[in-house]
Protein backbone atom coordinates (compact mmCIF):
# COMPACT_ATOMS: atom_id res chain seq x y z
CA UNK A 1 0.00 0.00 0.00
CA UNK A 2 2.82 2.33 0.83
CA UNK A 3 4.50 1.55 -2.44
CA UNK A 4 1.35 2.21 -4.41
CA UNK A 5 0.83 5.50 -2.67
CA UNK A 6 4.44 6.47 -3.22
CA UNK A 7 4.16 5.66 -6.95
CA UNK A 8 0.97 7.68 -7.35
CA UNK A 9 2.46 10.64 -5.53
CA UNK A 10 5.71 10.46 -7.48
CA UNK A 11 3.81 10.27 -10.77
CA UNK A 12 1.69 13.25 -9.85
CA UNK A 13 4.73 15.26 -8.82
CA UNK A 14 6.55 14.31 -12.00
CA UNK A 15 3.54 15.12 -14.14
CA UNK A 16 2.85 18.39 -12.36
CA UNK A 17 6.44 19.66 -12.25
CA UNK A 18 8.56 18.08 -14.97
CA UNK A 19 6.19 17.51 -17.89
CA UNK A 20 5.02 21.14 -18.30
CA UNK A 21 8.60 22.40 -18.11
CA UNK A 22 9.77 19.89 -20.71
CA UNK A 23 6.85 20.72 -22.99
CA UNK A 24 7.49 24.44 -22.60
CA UNK A 25 11.17 23.97 -23.37
CA UNK A 26 10.44 21.87 -26.46
CA UNK A 27 7.73 24.22 -27.65
CA UNK A 28 9.82 27.34 -27.12
CA UNK A 29 12.79 25.85 -28.93
CA UNK A 30 10.60 24.98 -31.86
CA UNK A 31 9.02 28.44 -31.91
CA UNK A 32 12.45 30.05 -31.90
CA UNK A 33 13.62 27.92 -34.80
CA UNK A 34 10.49 28.72 -36.81
CA UNK A 35 10.87 32.36 -35.89
CA UNK A 36 14.47 32.32 -37.06
CA UNK A 37 13.49 30.74 -40.36
CA UNK A 38 10.69 33.26 -40.85
CA UNK A 39 13.02 36.14 -40.00
CA UNK A 40 15.54 34.90 -42.55
CA UNK A 41 12.83 34.60 -45.21
CA UNK A 42 11.54 38.06 -44.33
CA UNK A 43 15.06 39.49 -44.62
CA UNK A 44 15.50 37.88 -48.03
CA UNK A 45 12.17 39.29 -49.21
CA UNK A 46 13.07 42.75 -47.90
CA UNK A 47 16.44 42.64 -49.67
CA UNK A 48 14.77 41.52 -52.89
CA UNK A 49 12.22 44.35 -52.64
CA UNK A 50 14.94 46.92 -51.94
CA UNK A 51 16.99 45.76 -54.96
CA UNK A 52 13.91 45.88 -57.20
CA UNK A 53 13.01 49.35 -55.95
CA UNK A 54 16.58 50.59 -56.49
CA UNK A 55 16.45 49.24 -60.05
CA UNK A 56 13.15 51.06 -60.64
CA UNK A 57 14.60 54.33 -59.32
CA UNK A 58 17.72 53.93 -61.48
CA UNK A 59 15.58 53.26 -64.57
CA UNK A 60 13.43 56.31 -63.82
CA UNK A 61 16.55 58.49 -63.43
CA UNK A 62 17.95 57.19 -66.72
CA UNK A 63 14.66 57.87 -68.50
CA UNK A 64 14.55 61.39 -67.02
CA UNK A 65 18.11 62.04 -68.18
CA UNK A 66 17.25 60.89 -71.72
CA UNK A 67 14.13 63.08 -71.72
CA UNK A 68 16.12 66.10 -70.53
CA UNK A 69 18.72 65.54 -73.27
CA UNK A 70 16.03 65.28 -75.95
CA UNK A 71 14.31 68.41 -74.62
CA UNK A 72 17.60 70.33 -74.77
CA UNK A 73 18.21 69.13 -78.34
CA UNK A 74 14.69 70.15 -79.37
CA UNK A 75 15.12 73.58 -77.78
CA UNK A 76 18.42 74.13 -79.62
CA UNK A 77 16.89 72.99 -82.93
CA UNK A 78 13.85 75.22 -82.36
CA UNK A 79 16.12 78.22 -81.76
CA UNK A 80 18.00 77.47 -84.98
CA UNK A 81 14.76 77.24 -86.96
CA UNK A 82 13.47 80.51 -85.51
CA UNK A 83 16.76 82.26 -86.34
CA UNK A 84 16.65 80.90 -89.91
CA UNK A 85 13.03 81.99 -90.35
CA UNK A 86 13.80 85.46 -88.98
CA UNK A 87 16.76 85.80 -91.34
CA UNK A 88 14.57 84.73 -94.27
CA UNK A 89 11.85 87.20 -93.30
CA UNK A 90 14.40 90.02 -93.08
CA UNK A 91 15.81 89.07 -96.49
CA UNK A 92 12.35 89.07 -98.09
CA UNK A 93 11.47 92.38 -96.38
CA UNK A 94 14.70 93.94 -97.73
CA UNK A 95 13.94 92.74 -101.27
CA UNK A 96 10.40 94.10 -101.06
CA UNK A 97 11.66 97.41 -99.64
CA UNK A 98 14.03 97.84 -102.62
CA UNK A 99 11.10 97.49 -105.02
CA UNK A 100 8.82 99.65 -102.88
CA UNK A 101 6.34 96.85 -102.11
CA UNK A 102 4.84 96.30 -98.67
CA UNK A 103 3.76 92.92 -97.25
CA UNK A 104 2.23 92.22 -93.85
CA UNK A 105 4.08 90.31 -91.14
CA UNK A 106 1.89 87.25 -91.72
CA UNK A 107 2.72 87.41 -95.44
CA UNK A 108 6.44 87.60 -94.65
CA UNK A 109 6.12 84.59 -92.35
CA UNK A 110 4.34 82.63 -95.08
CA UNK A 111 7.05 83.54 -97.61
CA UNK A 112 9.76 82.47 -95.17
CA UNK A 113 7.98 79.15 -94.50
CA UNK A 114 7.61 78.61 -98.26
CA UNK A 115 11.32 79.25 -98.81
CA UNK A 116 12.32 76.67 -96.14
CA UNK A 117 9.80 74.04 -97.17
Amino acid sequence: MMLTTARIVSRRVATANIAPRAAAAIGSTRCLSIGDVLNKKEKVEEDRYIRAREAQVAAAKAAAAVADTKAAELAAKSEQLIEAKTASMNEVADLLAQSGDVVSEAGLANLADWKHA
